[in-house]
């Protein structure tokens, strides 16, 4: 599983079903975070596993689909947190999410924190309605970015980060608040963002 292209579908907000169909196209395996299975199955696309703790799922679709269910018990951790150690104990370094928001506040904001914490042991890319989450480690180069927003979130300490081709250019950084880098705006095409440690991105659509 770690060499595969991976996509783990949360019970949140999803795309319309073309192009959600045209997006996990892409993946070689498709995991569903429990409840998230209902909406998959129901657009006939069956997830290759099926994680958490498994009440959220209809009953028919368990019976049918039993063999690609993995049952994940812990009550302290959410289906999010759960599926990505999951992931981390089978050496998968790098998987993409959609789902992580959409639904109440808070739980976004619990999903949030959740993905800044885990960026010290895997990349991740979160697909939004309003845009993309990138995870950076080290350096990154993104294209087709003028003219669009852009927020830095940085959960570490004593980092130094550094951007090209912002409004408000960082200059080896240490952002010490999480909103110290947000509500920015890519001049150019290309950006590029250098960081000493991992932090998280915002791209707007």
């Amino acid at each position: 599983m770690k060499n595969n292209k991976i996509i783990l579908v949360l019970n949140g907000r999803l795309f319309n079903k073309n192009k959600l169909i045209k997006l996990l196209k892409k993946y070689s395996t498709i995991i569903a975070a429990d409840g998230a299975a209902n909406k998959l199955i129901d657009l006939n696309i069956v997830p290759d596993h099926i994680l958490g703790d498994l009440d959220s799922i209809k009953k028919d679709y368990k019976d049918k689909y039993y063999e690609r269910l993995i049952e994940l018990k812990d009550q302290d951790l959410n289906d999010l947190h759960k599926s990505i150690l999951w992931l981390k104990k089978r050496k998968v370094t790098e998987v993409d999410i959609i789902g992580l928001d959409g639904k109440r506040f808070d739980h976004s904001i619990g999903n949030f924190s959740i993905i800044l914490d885990c960026i010290s042991f895997m990349k991740i890319k979160i697909f939004t309605k309003h845009g993309t989450f990138y995870t950076v480690d080290n350096k990154i180069k993104i294209k087709g970015c003028k003219n669009k927003f852009i927020s830095i979130f940085d959960n570490s300490k004593n980092n130094k980060i550094s951007t090209k081709n912002l409004k408000f250019e960082l200059h080896n950084a240490n952002l010490k608040k999480l909103y110290e880098g947000t509500l920015n705006f890519c001049l150019k095409n290309e950006i590029y963002i250098y960081t000493k440690k991992n932090i998280l991105i915002f791209i707007s659509n």
